[in-house]
């Protein structure tokens, strides 16, 4: 249930950040503590490492080291997957293993890693039993409106990955995930959501399609090797399947986009062959309905899987002339949903744009797609929206 707690939290700190906001309210603390099945020498080896990795389906990497002639500032960089930031702090206090509380500098940040002035982060390690108790404390002055939802959810955030690097790290046993009852769950708020666009005998087709959608995503995980984590809806917006690494290889990630309007192409043709074989109109709406989803889907625009299958292809490509493409795609893509109405799109759209800024200075992790690949890549997308733009067109005549 943490997708849905953190759906939640989202809400919840967004709607409090606006508040803020109204009422000039700029400092805020926010503090997070999180049970760690570690001990606290491990946990607080791991808090204070100057060179740490966490694996992940988006690994991230901190390197720091002093600054040359400081005793107390220290410089590095943060590696998000492909992208890397700037970032220098300063060591307030530190109390080995209790707790330290450190500075982060805005100067030699970038705006997204101190996104506010005066900015104190303090930890604390509490022993509890076998384990340990962290307790983190994160307050600053903010000075941009999204750093209010995105600095508390960021800081759960690096407190579970931090406690999945200390318990993997003692061999502690993975908690067990109930992954059902997490796709029933956002799956049911996921079709009130439609049923309040639309009407709920179309929500439900909805949801139907986006099932076999994500479907095709997880299925081709597994075939690439891919553990899957679990497949997630989004309210208003459709649904997500989510591995539990990253992809070794930009040819498997383009693979496993693709695959999502790829399955699909079995529930869209069986819907034109039922309605032939019937007469029945309600199944030519269903293919219509599945060829606009997921040709809508393929739309060569980040983060739709469409997007994705085009930055594999050219991941073999200069990476500043990829992250020229995928801007300019990414403003045809905002213009045409706001021509067309589609705000919900407009606004997952613009969330993209920061991370597409960085994207050309960032070198991939990831081995970069074949030749042999790239062709079968683009010829299984090409085939794929001819498929769906046929169907639409046979619709429409």
């Amino acid at each position: 249930m943490t997708f849905l707690a953190d759906l939640l939290l989202s809400l919840y700190f967004f709607a409090r950040g606006l508040v803020d906001a109204l009422l000039g309210r700029r400092r805020r603390r926010y503090v997070n503590a999180i049970a760690i099945r570690a001990p606290r020498d491990v946990v607080w080896s791991a808090a204070s490492a100057s060179s740490i990795t966490f694996e992940g389906l988006v690994p991230i990497e901190i390197r720091t080291a002093l600054r040359p002639g400081s005793t107390e500032i220290y410089e590095g960089t943060v590696r998000v997957g492909d992208t890397e930031f700037p970032m220098a702090f300063r060591e307030v206090e530190s109390r080995p293993p209790v707790g330290q509380v450190i500075e982060v500098l805005r100067e030699g940040s970038a705006p997204n890693i101190a996104p506010g002035t005066d900015y104190f982060v303090v930890c604390t390690l509490e022993e509890d039993g076998d384990g340990t108790v962290m307790t983190t404390a994160h307050e600053l002055t903010h000075e941009t409106f999204a750093s209010r939802f995105l600095i508390p959810l960021g800081a759960r955030q690096n407190s579970r990955r931090l406690r999945d690097y200390c318990e993997a790290k003692v061999g502690a046993p993975p908690p067990a995930r109930n992954r059902l009852g997490a796709a029933l769950v956002t799956g049911a708020l996921t079709y009130a959501s439609f049923g309040y666009l639309f009407d709920w005998i179309f929500a439900a087709i909805l949801l139907l399609l986006l099932i076999v959608h994500e479907a095709g995503h997880a299925l081709a995980m597994r075939w690439v090797g891919l553990p899957v984590q679990g497949i997630y809806f989004i309210p208003f917006l459709g649904g997500v399947a989510v591995a539990a690494a990253p992809h070794r290889s930009e040819g498997e990630r383009g693979f496993v986009a693709l695959m999502g309007p790829g399955l699909s192409l079995l529930s869209t043709g069986a819907f034109l062959v039922t309605a032939y074989a019937t007469g029945e109109q309600l199944f030519l709406h269903l293919a219509f309905a599945s060829a606009v989803l997921n040709g809508l889907n393929l739309a060569p625009v980040l983060p739709l899987d469409g997007g994705h299958v085009l930055d594999s292809a050219l991941s073999a490509s200069d990476p500043e002339f990829v992250a020229i493409i995928n801007m300019l795609a990414l403003m045809i893509g905002i213009g045409a949903s706001v021509y067309l109405g589609w705000y919900v799109l407009t606004v997952l759209l613009l969330l993209t744009a920061p991370v597409l800024v960085h994207s050309g200075k960032a070198k991939r992790r990831a081995e970069l797609i074949t030749p042999a690949g790239r062709n079968w890549l683009v010829a299984g997308y090409l085939a794929t929206i001819a498929f769906y733009v046929a169907v639409i067109a046979h619709y429409m005549a």
